[in-house]
Protein backbone atom coordinates (compact mmCIF):
# COMPACT_ATOMS: atom_id res chain seq x y z
CA UNK A 1 0.00 0.00 0.00
CA UNK A 2 1.10 3.39 -1.24
CA UNK A 3 1.55 5.89 1.66
CA UNK A 4 -0.96 8.35 2.57
CA UNK A 5 1.87 10.86 2.96
CA UNK A 6 4.67 10.46 0.96
CA UNK A 7 7.97 12.02 1.24
CA UNK A 8 6.63 13.20 4.62
CA UNK A 9 9.14 12.43 7.62
CA UNK A 10 7.51 11.75 10.90
CA UNK A 11 8.72 12.64 14.47
CA UNK A 12 7.52 11.26 18.33
CA UNK A 13 5.69 14.72 19.75
CA UNK A 14 7.32 13.29 23.15
CA UNK A 15 10.76 11.98 22.16
CA UNK A 16 11.36 13.55 19.02
CA UNK A 17 12.51 10.07 17.67
CA UNK A 18 12.10 9.43 13.81
CA UNK A 19 8.91 7.32 13.29
CA UNK A 20 8.83 6.63 9.87
CA UNK A 21 11.62 3.77 10.36
CA UNK A 22 10.11 2.20 13.17
CA UNK A 23 8.82 -1.11 12.81
CA UNK A 24 5.83 -1.21 10.64
CA UNK A 25 4.99 2.39 10.90
CA UNK A 26 1.77 3.04 8.76
CA UNK A 27 0.89 6.84 7.93
CA UNK A 28 -2.43 5.41 7.09
CA UNK A 29 -3.37 5.44 11.05
CA UNK A 30 -4.08 8.68 12.67
CA UNK A 31 -1.63 7.67 15.66
CA UNK A 32 1.30 5.93 16.22
CA UNK A 33 2.85 4.97 19.18
CA UNK A 34 6.12 5.36 19.64
CA UNK A 35 7.90 2.38 19.65
CA UNK A 36 10.82 4.39 22.06
CA UNK A 37 8.79 5.73 24.22
CA UNK A 38 4.91 4.77 23.76
CA UNK A 39 3.90 8.39 23.20
CA UNK A 40 0.61 8.49 20.88
CA UNK A 41 1.46 10.69 18.67
CA UNK A 42 -1.08 12.06 15.92
CA UNK A 43 -0.54 11.29 11.87
CA UNK A 44 -2.24 14.08 10.27
CA UNK A 45 -2.34 16.62 7.51
CA UNK A 46 -2.83 19.28 10.26
CA UNK A 47 0.76 18.37 11.41
CA UNK A 48 2.40 18.62 8.65
CA UNK A 49 4.93 21.93 8.77
CA UNK A 50 6.90 23.44 6.12
CA UNK A 51 10.66 23.41 7.14
CA UNK A 52 12.76 26.25 6.04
Amino acid sequence: MAERFPNIDWYCDNCNSYLNEQDNFDDHKYTWKCTNCDFKSSISRDNIREEE
